[in-house]
């Protein structure tokens, strides 16, 4: 009894040091972001003296903030929505139909995982360059959809094993297609680990930096990680506005993580777990 207890404390423990360790960070960014460049650089771990909110002000000007969240919004969205339709009928289709060609298919899609972006990413401007899909939201949504491919193909494969073949059977008897089977039975109940999928792809898709680095050089397409980077220069640093924008772009992930934490949970376990 007495073993069972110190290991619970000790879970606990170390349960409050993880989350004491990824809060921290962005209290002293939220902190700092009410507080005047030379107080930030002076002192970035104290309490500002006023809870002004003139950097936020400051920061919606400077950055455009509906414009850069508004591109962000249309990326992750776009993309997300992508790989999910993408993903959900690949991994049905090599599912239902396990030859030796789907299980080298499925395999191929594995193994693409294990290669590291920066090794694609010249060939990726030149062929954007060669398509004229460079500088457009649309190109980075095709490459986050061949990125952000596999790992949704992964999780959402272990979730169509346990999708009951009885109930598509029933409804081929039934006369229906395999793309109303598809999208009207299978897809509904795939929708706990689809829903993982979407929220961490979210997730990835609106704080990532380096596609958008790589493939919108313009203001036009700006996003909130672009827009934010402008504002460090050799001689420059203007914390003072990065701060209160990057405050105010994780505040709808934040926000959405917080209400969909057991969905998002759950989900995973669905398509981990039991699969």
């Amino acid at each position: 009894m007495k073993s069972r207890h110190l290991s619970t404390s000790i879970g606990f423990l170390l349960a409050a040091v993880g989350a004491l360790l990824f809060i921290a960070p962005l209290w002293i960014m939220f902190m700092n972001s009410f507080k005047p460049l030379n107080a930030i650089i002076a002192d970035p771990l104290g309490l500002p003296s006023a809870w002004k909110f003139d950097n936020y002000t400051a920061a919606w000007k400077v950055l455009n903030i509906p414009h850069v969240v508004k591109n962000t919004a249309i990326l992750a969205l776009g993309a997300v929505c992508g790989i999910l339709l993408l993903s959900t009928m690949t991994a049905y289709w090599s599912e239902r139909h396990p030859t030796i060609y789907s299980r080298i298919f499925g395999n191929l899609i594995m193994l693409s995982v294990l290669i590291p972006f920066v090794t694609i990413m010249l060939p990726l401007v030149r062929v954007m360059k060669f398509l004229h899909l460079n500088n457009t939201l649309f190109g980075a949504v095709l490459t986050y959809w061949g990125i952000g491919f596999a790992f949704a193909y992964f999780l959402i494969r272990s979730g169509v094993k346990t999708l009951p073949y009885e109930l598509e059977e029933a409804a081929q008897v039934d006369g229906c297609g395999r793309i109303y089977i598809f999208f009207r039975i299978a897809f509904p109940l795939l929708a706990p680990t689809a829903f993982s999928v979407f929220i961490m792809d979210m997730f990835w898709v609106w704080n990532d930096f380096m596609i958008p680095l790589v493939l919108l050089n313009n203001e036009t397409h700006s996003t909130v990680q672009l827009a934010v980077n402008r504002l460090f220069g050799m001689y420059n640093s203007r914390w003072d506005v990065a701060l209160p924008a990057l405050s105010m772009s994780m505040l709808p992930i934040i926000v959405v993580f917080v209400l969909l934490q057991r969905r998002i949970v759950g989900g995973v376990m669905a398509g981990a777990v039991k699969g």
